[in-house]
């Protein structure tokens, strides 16, 4: 996975669904600093690194319904899969975005997230350009792409050094579902939760 995808879970699992998109910005920064406040603030720094990983995983599933954007990944492979699937398939990636994000932070030092000004596309989607700044100096170029659903402003996709998260994770269900199906979909991504590190190779 690409680091730009692992600090994706800073927000795009946090990102608060309301109609106006006035401040969407401001709320999409403070659903990040969140998320990393559990990693740097000293109020967390007793916890366990499955007890990181379930504060984390609260805060996605209070605020936000990442089933939006694994629906959009799956496209027409999530009409194949039974319910049952459905709903692990679901959980399984939950816990993975969760598994990376702190994985792919470990050992680094607080970055400064700035997000820019909202861009509205139609009155019913808007992109928020973000940028990510470590002390190392490495810097990253995210776009969050929202929509206009009956729940609220939902993350549909994310856009990380022109790569779209959407798009990528797409291809890989596809090569997966031409020969194999949502039970193997399941034991493959749950190998992938046993492993002992999600790296820049991991692939679904």
């Amino acid at each position: 996975m690409k680091i730009w995808m692992i600090i994706a879970g800073l927000a795009f699992c946090l990102a608060a669904p309301l109609y106006s998109q006035e401040g969407e910005a401001d709320k999409l920064n403070n659903a990040m600093s969140a998320a990393l406040d559990v990693l740097y603030l000293d109020a967390y720094q007793e916890y366990s690194y499955e007890q990181r990983q379930a504060a984390v995983k609260v805060l996605l599933e209070d605020n936000y319904d990442l089933t939006v954007i694994i629906r959009r990944a799956l496209a027409r492979n999530w009409r194949l899969m039974s319910a049952q699937e459905q709903v692990r398939v679901t959980d399984l990636i939950e816990r993975l975005i969760v598994k990376a994000y702190i994985e792919g932070m470990a050992g680094q030092e607080r970055p400064e997230i700035d997000c820019g000004k909202t861009i509205e596309i139609t009155d019913k989607r808007i992109e928020i350009p973000v940028v990510i700044r470590f002390p190392s100096g490495k810097i990253f170029n995210v776009v969050y792409r929202l929509g206009r659903l009956q729940s609220g402003w939902q993350i549909y996709d994310i856009v990380g050094e022109d790569i779209s998260m959407v798009s990528n994770y797409r291809q890989q269900f596809d090569d997966h579902f031409r020969k194999g199906n949502g039970q193997e979909l399941i034991e493959k991504l749950e190998d992938l939760l046993n492993k002992g590190e999600l790296d820049a190779s991991t692939k679904l």
